[in-house]
């Protein structure tokens, strides 16, 4: 016959059974947080394969697999990474819709946050421009966010049939993932199920799985190739005035652009990923090819083409070609920072020419501007500036001033008056973003904006009126 049991033997089970129910509860919250899927899914995945979880940071493998829930192996090099993402990262379709584009709704899985405020809802359009170029995006279904404006506005061939056209895209619902598929041979020509999609306020990342390794473009940087090589370098693209060197270091220009030679029949495609913010893109052996930003959109543009300059042609009928620079252009020109004022000028010019020196352009950088102001010249240090520019002229030579968009904040200034009364600058979160440049806190015109474009002619058409110049260096919107 069972005994009854004493206050302290009852005290001692209830305090086992809470334990126990402490210990369940924390388990659940361990293998599920905030909802993430207990568990990476982490099949046998190449090195070469392998898409950062936490790139440029060094985590231990108690970190990667339950705060990232991320995939850990040791690698055989330093530079391939030991903690990747798994297969159940990224998002899933969950409508779908086909009429003139490809529309999808995108939810995003289960899973920790890499940097915070993620966007659960993202939506997938994909556009069949023409029968060589494919346009996709992705977006935020609940926030408007900054997309850049293309100036070529009629970008859509009406006349183009389905039948026609030289690509087919494949969708992977869950996890969500494109293919992009040559339809002449069947090849895949780019696959981003690779990789997941990365969405949130500021990071954005997708990678793509390519045809072959023979890739080029992207920059500006100093490549010591043109073919680029493809065992996992990262290379920064965000415009600075830097003077090119050694090294994988971000230059003046920014290129978003890659080509990749399918075969050696000539075949080639290329990608163009629309957006302006500082990026960065990762080339690895698979090979394959990430991007990472820090905001806007994913909006991309791909480009199909039996030889590499048919994709360069598709590329430039997106973005505008090149004009025909003017012939006087491709003389001798030269330029320094700070000649001392007019007689020091002079005195270049007067040096150049005895020496015989065949001497075609005369540059003036911002030393010759009153306070580092657009649209003035110093007096002081430059008096009868107009004068020797015209002097130049007929002796044949062309005289160049130096331009920086970033327009002193003061309502004396006519140039800012006339900007802020016609609204042209550069919006921030709440009012005009104001910076610090040259003559001290400045804005800066969006030369997007048709008014502003019309206001930037008539201060340069009225400039020339008091200082006659044959063209305009106009520098990066320098701000410090």
């Amino acid at each position: 016959m069972a005994r009854n049991l004493n206050v302290l033997e009852v005290l001692l089970l209830i305090f086992f059974l809470i334990i126990l129910a402490l210990d369940i509860l924390l388990m659940l919250l361990v293998f599920n947080d905030k909802g993430t899927s207990s568990l990476p899914d982490c099949p046998e995945i190449p090195e070469s394969d392998r898409i950062d979880c936490v790139p440029g940071q060094e985590v231990t493998e108690t970190v990667c697999r339950w705060t990232y829930k991320c995939c850990w192996k040791p690698a055989s090099h330093s530079d391939v990474p030991r903690c990747f993402f798994s297969r159940n990262w990224g998002y899933k379709v969950n409508t779908r819709k086909n009429d003139t584009s490809f529309t999808a709704h995108l939810t995003r899985l289960p899973s920790p946050s890499l940097f915070g405020y993620d966007i659960t809802n993202a939506l997938f359009t994909a556009d069949y421009e023409t029968s060589n170029r494919f346009h996709f995006k992705i977006t935020d279904m609940d926030s408007k966010r900054y997309e850049v404006s293309l100036e070529n506005i009629d970008l859509l061939n009406k006349t183009v049939k389905t039948s026609n056209f030289n690509y087919h895209l494949e969708v992977i619902h869950d996890p969500f993932s494109i293919k992009i598929i040559r339809t002449s041979n069947k090849k895949i020509l780019l696959d981003t199920s690779i990789g997941p999609l990365q969405f949130s306020h500021q990071y954005l990342q997708l990678s793509f799985r390519l045809a072959s390794n023979t890739v080029y473009g992207l920059g500006e940087h100093v490549h010591q190739r043109y073919r680029h090589n493809m065992t996992w370098k990262t290379w920064p693209i965000f415009t600075r005035d830097a003077a090119p060197t050694d090294g994988m270091i971000n230059l003046y220009g920014a290129h978003t652009f890659f080509l990749c030679l399918e075969d050696t029949s000539g075949s080639s495609f290329g990608v163009f990923l629309l957006n302006s913010n500082a990026m960065e893109v990762t080339l690895q052996p698979a090979p394959a090819i990430t991007y990472r930003t820090i905001g806007g959109i994913l909006d991309f543009y791909v480009f199909l083409g039996n030889t590499p300059e048919q994709v360069v042609q598709e590329y430039l009928e997106l973005i505008g070609r090149p004009f025909l620079p003017p012939y006087w252009s491709l003389g001798f020109q030269l330029s320094r920072r700070n000649y001392g004022g007019i007689d020091g000028l002079k005195r270049v010019v007067k040096r150049n020419h005895e020496a015989e020196i065949p001497y075609d352009v005369q540059y003036s950088d911002i030393d010759y501007m009153e306070g580092g102001k657009d649209f003035t010249f110093d007096n002081k240090a430059y008096p009868n500036l107009n004068n020797f520019s015209g002097e130049l002229q007929k002796q044949g030579m062309k005289y160049v001033i130096m331009m920086h968009p970033g327009i002193l904040t003061n309502d004396s200034y006519e140039p800012y008056k006339n900007g802020n009364s016609s609204r042209v600058w550069i919006l921030g979160d709440d009012d005009f973003a104001v910076g610090q440049g040259y003559p001290g806190s400045v804005v800066f015109p969006d030369f997007s904006n048709p008014v502003c474009i019309q206001w930037w002619k008539e201060q340069l058409i009225g400039f020339n009126q008091n200082l006659s110049f044959d063209g305009v260096w106009i520098v990066s919107c320098y701000s410090r």
